[in-house]
């Protein structure tokens, strides 16, 4: 019996953990529950024509060509839980199922710079679960690394997802002075003993062995303890103060795993974690949007930026050890009959460079309590570089463009990104310490603040 996709791969998944005392190599089916829905399905009918569908939080996208179906379908992105091992944010239930295509479809998965951290997009690949939960790999895939996808071409529809076949866990976490963490590597691999090649030209990996890990590791970390049990798994323990360097970087260099990526053979693939530690910290959380209502140019849009800073205080000083800038076009939410494309990224209204000032004041009363105060770094508000191309006005003439070039322009000039200044008790309550306007009007900016706690 033919198989649905051209190649397809039975994965098989190996698991190590720190507290083994041996070695476990023994592979097995890369088998997993079902996703559940997380997250607003996006749809649209598509006739003999073809078109283009991209998911809600537009990590995916479908490009259905013409030809691919014969009468008007309908076309849906479900986004859910990813259960697959080494799984890359959300999967994705593709619709309808059941049917074969006239033509490949493409699949497109975007990533992000945090996938991109380390050589660990090198090691992507695309795969599909089976109404019995087993995982199978598409062979043949694009990577574009300065794009930031990957991509695919399928004949049917199902549960989808992009994944790494080497991963190091956790990839970051939060983790208190003097405590402990076990890390570990998991690997995902095919039946015939290979990892997927990287690309369509035929670059493999060098094959990965049914059981066997064939390489060495090294391990490594810029501040704190590293204890390790197996070239698979180690204990971490944070230092007793809050390091300079931080987050602390645990990486972990793979010998003798030679592979190719677009003629050009690689010879260390290097792992790395990110480890924030940290001792009596509080985190600010910030959301601000920008909503233009039906009626407007463009319909209905929202524009929604949102990101974070953890200040680690002591007695008398105070440090910014992470800051997060989460600004994407994934938060522009459009509800019109214009086309949108996506020019240029924006930084956001919510942006930090970095901070000019920080200090720790005294409380003025034995019932009050001290409090921080940051100055940040002026950054420009600086909002995507979007297309529109709308169909004509009254339904005559001619189709009209139009961009956001002014308004970006117009945004970055004169309009600084927050935060600008924060001002917050260190109390153990979370706390709002800025509010403008409400959720869903012209303007919502929204900061909190709250203590950070043991994981």
């Amino acid at each position: 019996m033919k198989k649905i996709i051209a190649v397809i791969f039975l994965f098989v998944s190996v698991n190590l953990f720190a507290q083994n005392p041996a070695e476990d190599t023994a592979s097995k089916p890369a088998i997993s529950s079902i996703g559940k829905p997380d997250g607003d399905k996006s749809e649209m009918k598509m006739g003999k024509d073809g078109g283009s569908l991209i998911s809600a939080d537009r990590k995916t996208e479908l490009i259905i060509p013409e030809g691919a179906v014969s009468k008007k379908t309908n076309f849906s992105i479900q986004p859910i839980i990813n259960t697959m091992p080494n799984g890359n944010g959300k999967a994705y239930r593709l619709e309808p199922s059941g049917i074969q295509f006239e033509k490949p479809v493409q699949l497109i998965f975007h990533y992000d710079d945090e996938d991109a951290k380390d050589t660990m997009q090198l090691l992507m690949g695309i795969a599909m679960q089976d109404d019995k939960g087993q995982w199978h790999s598409l062979r043949k895939f694009t990577l574009d690394t300065i794009g930031k996808t990957i991509s695919g071409s399928i004949n049917h529809f199902s549960d989808w997802a992009n994944f790494n076949k080497i991963k190091l866990y956790p990839s970051y976490k939060r983790l208190k002075v003097k405590k402990s963490l076990d890390m570990q590597i998991d690997v995902v691999s095919s039946e015939e003993e290979e990892l997927i090649p990287l690309n369509p030209a035929g670059d493999e990996l060098v094959p990965l062995k049914k059981g066997k890990i064939p390489w060495t590791s090294t391990w490594n970390k810029t501040s704190g303890k590293l204890e390790v049990y197996l070239k698979t798994a180690a204990t971490f323990t944070a230092p007793s103060t809050v390091p300079d360097q931080n987050p602390v970087a645990v990486t972990v260099n793979l010998n003798g795993l030679t592979y190719k990526y677009k003629g050009t053979v690689l010879s260390t693939l290097k792992l790395i974690s990110n480890i924030l530690v940290y001792d009596n910290a509080y985190e600010v959380s910030m959301v601000s949007s920008m909503y233009e209502a039906p009626g407007s140019a463009f319909m209905a849009v929202t524009y929604k930026d949102t990101g974070s800073f953890v200040i680690s205080v002591t007695e008398k000083q105070a440090k910014l050890i992470e800051k997060e800038n989460r600004n994407t076009t994934s938060d522009l939410d459009y509800n019109g009959k214009c086309k949108v494309q996506k020019l240029q990224p924006g930084s956001g209204n919510i942006h930090i460079f970095g901070v000019s000032n920080i200090r720790v004041i005294s409380p003025q009363t034995a019932n009050d309590n001290p409090q921080v105060e940051i100055f940040f770094k002026r950054a420009p508000t600086i909002i995507p570089l979007l297309k529109f191309t709308c169909p004509p006005v009254g339904g005559k003439g001619n189709e009209y463009t139009s961009t956001t070039a002014l308004a970006r322009t117009l945004a970055a000039s004169t309009i600084a990104a927050y935060p600008q200044q924060v001002r917050f008790e260190l109390k153990e309550e979370e706390q709002t310490i800025l509010l403008i306007g409400k959720e869903g009007t012209e303007t919502f900016v929204k900061f909190t603040v709250k203590k950070v706690q043991d994981e």
